[in-house]
């Protein structure tokens, strides 16, 4: 009897695995990005890549940070956003790199609530340096909150690839 006993429990044991591995969320997440945040992100990313300051004046909270791996490496405020999209286009000119183009890809991880919103937005820069390819990818993390009724960006943080 005992010798049946045992695949029986290894069948409960790996059941129960499964049951209790997969990530357990709290009640209020939401399981789909609200198209909203995603237009705020695609914004964002594309006028990172073009140095419209016009496209992320009004998308950034009051006390909103930004960091990147440009000097002065952080920016505070509703303008931290211009200032830092201010300090791409600069990097740009220079480092001199021509074709310089941005491609957001999937967003695959996110935790949102109907007030707040952490994601992180794997991103691909590319250009040319001196007639060689250029080429930075990484990930943007980037807190989201709902402010007087509309959707802010608290943070963002540039992670390179290769510190990662």
């Amino acid at each position: 009897m005992k010798k049946h006993l045992l695949p029986l429990i290894c069948l409960c044991m790996l059941i129960a695995g499964k049951t209790f591995a997969s990530p357990i969320l709290p009640a209020d997440t939401v399981v789909k990005l609200k198209p909203e945040v995603k237009q705020i992100i695609e914004k964002v990313i594309k006028a990172s890549g073009t140095f419209s300051i016009d496209e992320v004046s009004d998308l950034y909270a009051p006390n909103a940070v930004v960091a990147d791996e440009q000097p002065p490496f952080s920016w505070n405020g509703q303008l931290a956003g211009v200032q830092w999209i201010n300090s791409v286009e600069k990097a740009v000119k220079d480092f001199k790199i021509k074709d310089f183009k941005v491609d957001l890809q999937r967003i695959k991880t996110f935790q949102q609530t109907e007030e707040i919103v952490y994601l992180v937005a794997p991103v691909e820069y590319t250009g040319t340096v001196n007639g060689e390819h250029f080429e930075e990818q990484g990930a943007f993390s980037f807190v989201l909150r709902v402010v007087s009724g509309k959707w802010l960006i608290k943070s963002q943080a540039w992670i390179p690839r290769n510190g990662m």
